[in-house]
């Protein structure tokens, strides 16, 4: 068996995004150094520099029927026009709505028994 062939689809995701940025790394320190470029409107407010959200979360793969795929995106853009009307930022997919959605539905779920597990899945 093969190195790769023991590895989980996310550990060789996470191998390759590792191999790209130390090849990106190594490519930026070699190339002459560039004119700093204007700072965008974003850029020039006080607020910190954010790192990806793939350098800050761990990447998770699931699999939903499709009508809950569609429920999902449609209460994203819900969420988010409301989000930025209120308080003019973004609601971020991955660093926000995620989380949050993940949040709400584990403490939805905490403290079930395998009977209401089970009432629940019929519900599906």
């Amino acid at each position: 068996m093969s190195e790769e062939e023991g590895e989980s689809r996310s550990e060789r995701l996470r191998r390759r995004r590792q191999a790209s940025k130390e090849k990106a790394s190594e490519r930026s320190e070699s190339s002459e150094p560039s004119e700093p470029s204007k700072p965008s409107e974003k850029e020039e407010t006080d607020e910190p520099s954010r790192t990806s959200v793939k350098e800050e979360q761990v990447g998770t793969y699931m699999y939903l029927p499709e009508s809950q795929k569609k429920a999902v995106d449609r209460l994203y853009i819900r969420m988010s026009a409301d989000y930025e009307l209120e308080f003019d930022e973004d609601l971020e997919k991955n660093r926000h709505f995620f989380p949050l959605l993940i949040q709400h539905g584990v403490e939805g779920l905490d403290g079930l028994d395998a009977s209401d597990i089970r009432d629940r899945l019929d519900e599906l």
